[in-house]
């Protein structure tokens, strides 16, 4: 093994410059598809789409594992970034390997595998229709707050086992979490709502210890991991943090960039409404275009050379999605939207262990919610001087704000699914 100079890049993924240029930016970084970035105490850069996909296979060399006080001696850093934003619980499926993640995919498989979600499909049409029907007949919404933001929390309350009527509140968590920066008054807010949540999280739990239901929180608080002890209070947390950040904030992300997207192309738009068929392609290539999850973060445990490059036991390392997605050597035109693109590779919701377990309910939402929008109001107009992005999180890509005008339709009337 080498321990030749490494190949270097240099930028600050937290900057608004950096920010506002990714897309050039990491096509820059991606011609050296693995250097070292000194900045933030130095850390690895996975870019190039083969260099990405071999990292999330391979969990053994770089572990997703968090640790505050790792006993061998350095501190796993998770995948929340570089550097970790203090006080945010792990993301436990995420951040953890071994037989506790195989267990916990294995009780979390009858909730999210395709025949599970096709059960949910009703459920999900249904909210669709109905938060729709509470704005169509004034001609204008704010998606985020009335559409893409409710219909996926709500079907995440329901799957958790926790009260629909809850969804707001946890919604506005998650949004502000991942829209805003730490220090301005959203964020804030949210983080002084983090303990209430918590605290309901951990009530409801212990109800399911006594009286079982058919939800995620039940079978979460009768598994038994390391010789048959049960989770703790911070692991349940973990996990239901991770499930419920997924659940809720992604998808309406990916939808909302997606009608940005179409608002600015009205071909492609013309296609989706003429040819319904293609949604199925187009789910697809706008994963792949909107790389809602930007970045993840590693640490190596073992010294090991990737594309030239040695890496030492200790360092971390961050992989672009993003960056992998837009991989010329893979993708043909990858700045351009191709409803039918085939084959699609896109490593959108991760590949090897780790792959998102949500993928198959993340479809599922976007696919209902789109034909929603494209069905009954077609010719929506984003009014884009209001319209707000996420601005310097490197881990994720979603809009904040983003009103929408269209002709008024009709309600269909139907009552209220939750």
């Amino acid at each position: 093994m080498s321990d030749k100079t490494p190949a270097t890049v240099d930028f600050d993924h937290h900057s608004p410059e950096f920010f506002e240029n990714r897309h050039e930016k990491w096509a820059d970084v991606r011609k050296c598809p693995i250097a070292h970035n000194s900045q933030y105490g130095g850390f690895w850069v996975a870019s190039g789409y083969e260099e990405v996909a071999a990292v999330a296979r391979d969990s053994a060399t770089f572990t997703s594992k968090y640790v505050a006080d790792d006993p061998d001696g350095f501190e796993y850093i998770g995948i929340m970034g570089v550097p970790r934003i203090p006080g945010i619980p792990p993301a436990l499926i995420a951040e953890v390997e071994g037989p506790t993640h195989v267990a916990l995919r294995r009780m979390l498989n009858p909730f999210m595998l395709p025949s599970a979600v096709e059960s949910y499909r009703p459920f999900i049409e249904a909210c669709a229709t109905w938060f729709m029907d509470q704005v169509i007949e004034s001609g204008s919404m704010e998606v985020i707050r009335d559409f893409t933001g409710p219909v996926p929390a709500v079907l995440t309350m329901k799957m958790v086992g926790l009260p629909c009527e809850s969804w707001a509140s946890y919604a506005e968590v998650f949004h502000s979490v991942n829209a805003y920066k730490p220090g301005t008054p959203e964020f804030d807010r949210s983080r002084t709502m983090m303990s209430d949540m918590i605290t309901e999280l951990l009530r409801v739990a212990e109800e399911r210890r006594h009286d079982p239901k058919d939800d995620i929180i039940s079978r979460l608080v009768e598994m038994r991991v390391d010789d048959n002890r049960p989770f703790s209070d911070a692991e349940i947390i973990g996990v239901l943090w991770n499930l419920i950040g997924g659940g809720i904030d992604t998808t309406t992300s990916l939808t909302a960039l997606t009608m940005s997207h179409l608002d600015e192309h009205h071909d492609v738009r013309d296609r989706l409404i003429n040819e319904p068929d293609l949604l199925a392609p187009a789910t697809e290539e706008y994963l792949r275009y909107t790389s809602v999850n930007e970045t993840l973060t590693r640490t190596v445990t073992k010294d090991v050379e990737l594309s030239g490059q040695t890496m030492h036991r200790g360092d971390f390392l961050m992989m672009s999605w993003l960056a992998a997605n837009f991989d010329e050597s893979v993708f043909e035109n990858p700045n351009d939207v191709i409803v039918d693109r085939s084959p699609n590779p896109h490593l959108a919701f991760g590949v090897g262990p780790h792959r998102c377990i949500g993928m198959h309910i993340a479809r599922a939402l976007f696919g209902v919610m789109m034909r929603e929008i494209l069905s009954r109001i077609p010719d929506f107009i984003v009014d884009r001087e209001a319209t707000k992005f996420y601005r310097g999180n490197p881990e994720l890509a979603g809009v904040v704000v983003m009103p929408l005008s269209f002709t008024p339709g009709t309600a269909r009337g139907i009552p209220r699914p939750f």
